[in-house]
């Protein structure tokens, strides 16, 4: 996803896709017909005589009809915005534009306002680099004006619906280079101004230093190819940049974990859902893994589908289209998920619960398993992390106990839902415990020391992610991406109960992102500040 240049309004490039596809109980036998506008991603623009009123947006239509999905807008994106003269070439939106408006906003005032540059001269730019401060030193002025820019675009929220279509019909590398190159540096611009949001103790530890080092740093490299012409080239270099990015950045949560856990054990945070200065490290978190997550997906997706060497690594049969499966058996990624997390748990209580699944699917009676269109990773992650936790509870509960009772899973697919409820009898949760289970950092587990060397992200078995406090609330992020969600109700003294709930509709599966405004920014300083700032359902 990537940045202006000499903002040069692009050529809008409009690609037709067409599909044609049938998929048991999650998608329309309907031929859709879509296409895509190359200029920007971000905030579309309002209809005006001259849009195409089947331009490619993904604004969620209110209509549950494929019909009315048909004839609506699917997206149309602005142009990105040409160079203004009038502005001395600084940046400016262009006006009737759908830019976020942060003017309004003395106490956070932004920094390279083109504006303010021009009347206050170098006095401003001295003051407004101090603003920058953290940045400052990781990017050039060029680099940081662009960041202003890109991080006044709301990020574009894609369905699992497109990322499908884009995969099914073998559309050129070069669609996929220019959504990429310009929505990446949207995404971290908005990432990389809520990083300098943060507590001056916490920003001042080196791993949270290194983070803000390294997203700074694939800002950077992403903008090299804002205005760069197609090739082969092309393709290729933006190729090996995307794998560059993608492990730069594998251990983010463990080295943010580390940086957190320092300003705990020197008193300057309390993990308690109810501590205000906790409750805005916790927002900021949920938003730095989310587009950490949502990043991780768009480069995947890319790389699984024009890297040779990556397709045939990450999808040996064939049936993956990209990193999507289309027919995603939930119950054989639950069954994968367990045997795994027994060898864990046999490794250090020498014994294991058994398992015992169930599954319906309430839209076709005839089939022997469940399946809808997901990520199998994202869905594993889910499983792995309530797997462990459900068998490390139920092991110490029943310690001295002849017989270790059984984890019941059941998977109920409807015509709009895949329900997932994971039963344990490992003791339960008190209420005082409930409200802090879903907080980065809360842990019963011994805390783990973890490694300064690279540790292969988050699923590499060098990184040690029970003691850190973030298996559940990753899993739930991970629940949420794509408009699920994940809840847990407990009776303590008995066992717990865990529910994950996911779309069974590809095309009701859309990307949830954070969005950079005045609101989150207030937020992550003031948590009383509830106003609307994610992307949601329209």
């Amino acid at each position: 996803m990537a940045s202006p240049g000499l903002f040069l309004r692009p050529t809008s490039l409009s690609i037709p896709i067409n599909t044609m596809r049938s998929r048991s109980g999650s998608s329309s036998d309907l031929k859709i017909f879509r296409s895509i506008s190359q200029d920007r991603p971000g905030t579309p623009r309002p209809q005006t005589g001259s849009v195409n009123t089947e331009s490619f947006d993904f604004v969620r239509s209110n209509s549950g009809t494929h019909a009315s999905r048909r004839s609506s807008t699917l997206g149309s994106w602005d142009p990105i915005m040409s160079r203004s003269c009038s502005s001395g070439g600084l940046l400016s939106p262009r006006p009737g534009t759908m830019i976020r408006d942060l003017s309004p906003r003395p106490s956070l005032s932004r920094a390279f306002s083109g504006s303010a540059l021009l009347a206050n001269s170098s006095s401003a730019i001295v003051l407004e680099v101090e603003e920058r401060k953290q940045v400052a030193n990781l990017l050039s002025f060029d680099q940081i004006q662009k960041m202003e820019f890109y991080s006044k675009f709301t990020p574009t929220s894609v369905s699992l619906s497109h990322f499908l279509d884009h995969g099914a019909t073998g559309l050129r590398v070069e669609e996929s280079y220019l959504f990429l190159r310009r929505e990446i540096p949207v995404r971290l611009a908005n990432m990389l101004m809520e990083l300098e949001l943060l507590p001056t103790e916490l920003l001042t530890e080196p791993a949270c230093k290194s983070i803000l080092t390294q997203y700074s740093q694939s800002f950077s490299d992403v903008l090299a190819f804002e205005n760069l012409t197609p090739s082969e080239k092309t393709y290729e270099d933006f190729n090996k940049l995307l794998s560059v990015v993608r492990h730069r950045h594998q251990d983010t949560v463990p080295h943010m974990a580390e940086a957190l856990h320092n300003l705990r054990d020197a008193g300057n945070l309390n993990v308690n859902s109810k501590d205000r200065l906790n409750q805005a490290i916790q927002y900021f978190l949920d938003r730095l893994y989310m587009s950490r997550i949502s990043i991780s997906m768009l480069v995947s997706q890319h790389k699984a589908l024009y890297c040779p060497e990556e397709s045939i690594k990450s999808n040996p049969g064939g049936r993956l289209k990209g990193t999507i499966d289309p027919k995603c058996d939930a119950v054989d990624v639950a069954r994968n998920a367990f045997e795994n997390a027994t060898f864990l748990c046999e490794q250090i209580y020498m014994d294991a619960p058994k398992l015992n699944i169930e599954w319906v699917d309430l839209t076709d009676g005839n089939k022997d398993s469940v399946d809808f269109v997901y990520i199998p990773s994202h869905l594993y992650h889910m499983f792995f992390e309530v797997f462990k936790n459900s068998m490390r509870a139920t092991m110490e509960f029943h310690e001295n106990s002849d017989t270790i009772p059984v984890i019941n899973v059941r998977i109920v697919k409807s015509s709009q839902d895949i329900s997932i409820k994971v039963c344990d009898q490992g003791g339960g949760i008190s209420r005082s415990v409930a409200e802090n289970i879903f907080l980065y950092l809360y842990t019963s587990a011994t805390r783990v020391k973890l490694s300064d060397a690279d540790m292969g992200g988050t699923t590499s078995t060098s990184t040690p992610m029970h003691g850190l406090g973030y298996g559940l609330p990753l899993s739930r992020l991970y629940a949420r991406y794509f408009g699920g969600d994940m809840k847990v109700a407990s009776v303590d003294g008995y066992g717990t109960d865990t529910y994950i709930y996911l779309r069974a509709l590809e095309s009701d599966a859309r990307e949830t992102l954070p969005i950079f405004n005045a609101s989150s920014s207030n937020k992550i300083r003031d948590t009383a500040n509830q106003v609307e700032d994610w992307t949601k359902d329209e």
